[in-house]
Formats: C-alpha cells, sequence, structure tokens
C-alpha cells in the first residue's frame, strides 16, 4: 500500500528542475549555501540569491522566477512583508510565484500570520532536505490558484487533488 502511494506521487524530473528559477531569500550565509547546495543537487541552475527583503524585490522584478523560497528575516523589510509585497504586486508574474516560507517560529499564531501573508508552504526549522524536496514538488506539481479578495491575496488555501471540490458550506452546495 505504502508503495503504491509512493508510485502515484509526482516527481519532478530532472529537465523541470533544469529550467526552475528559484530565488533564495537568506540573511545567514550557512544556510543560503546549505539550500543552494540542495537546489544544485535537484539540478537547477539558475539560482538567484538575496540576503534582504530590499535585494529580493529587486531581483524578483529583474529575473525570471519560478519559485521563492523566503526566510524570516529581520526588519525592516522581514519574510513576511516581503510576502505581502510579492502577493500585491502589480505584475500577475509576481503575484503567482509559489513562495515556501522556511522560519523556525512554529506557534501555531505564527503560522497562521505566515498564511494570512499569502505563503505557498512553510517548512520549520531545523529541516531536511527531503523536506524542502517535499514542498518543492508540492508547488510544482499541485499548483494553486491565486485568490484576491479586499482582505487577501495568495494562494487558495483548499488543497486540490484533482477531484470535485469539498462543500463545506451552504453557499458551496448552490453552485
Amino acid at each position: 500500500m505504502a508503495q503504491d502511494a509512493a508510485l502515484s506521487r509526482k516527481t519532478i524530473g530532472p529537465e523541470t528542475y533544469a529550467q526552475l528559477g528559484v530565488l533564495i531569500v537568506e540573511d545567514t550565509v550557512f544556510m543560503a549555501n546549505m539550500l543552494r547546495g540542495i537546489l544544485s543537487g535537484l539540478g537547477v541552475r539558475n539560482i538567484v540569491s538575496a540576503r534582504s527583503g530590499e535585494d529580493a524585490l529587486a531581483a524578483l522584478v529583474r529575473g525570471k522566477i519560478d519559485l521563492a523560497i523566503m526566510d524570516d528575516l529581520e526588519p525592516p523589510l522581514d519574510g513576511l512583508s516581503v510576502v505581502r509585497a510579492i502577493r500585491t504586486a502589480e505584475q500577475d508574474e509576481l503575484v503567482g510565484i509559489p513562495v515556501i516560507y522556511v522560519t523556525t517560529k512554529r506557534e501555531r499564531n505564527a503560522i497562521i500570520e505566515a498564511r494570512d501573508a499569502g505563503v505557498t508552504e512553510i517548512l520549520s526549522k531545523p529541516f531536511s532536505a527531503q523536506q524542502l524536496i517535499e514542498r518543492i514538488e508540492a508547488v510544482l506539481t499541485r499548483p494553486r490558484a491565486i485568490v484576491r479578495s479586499a482582505v487577501f491575496t495568495g494562494p487558495d488555501r483548499r488543497r486540490r487533488d484533482g477531484k470535485a471540490p469539498v462543500k463545506r458550506r451552504e453557499s458551496d452546495l448552490s453552485s
């Protein structure tokens, strides 16, 4: 049974990784190098690094970025502020970039704050290379639509697995 689940799980091929543009936003050299090493090991060739929120926003505007791996960062422009700026950008190609948020914060309110800022996936430190790969594969093989409302812009919080959507609210039943 577990073997069937492993076989049915989508995986990314080397050609996809080779064409992927990844932005690493990390203010510590050690962690940035570790992330770069994992990505390089997967075959990612286009890796852009930023050490501050300002550098991250500039890199997003300059280059072809398909995925951002974002650290907490230090103020004034912390990681969640950068995510909010991405989600409210005028350019649609920036708004839809999946963001894997890497954090040491594990408290429920911190996770909710990250979700509400518009992160796509959360990865708690310390983490393994496999956990990072699983998050990357999740955002690439199961992309979520961007929802825009007066109070939230970010990935649809309901995960889709290709099946019919789950009808949870009375308003869902009428459609």
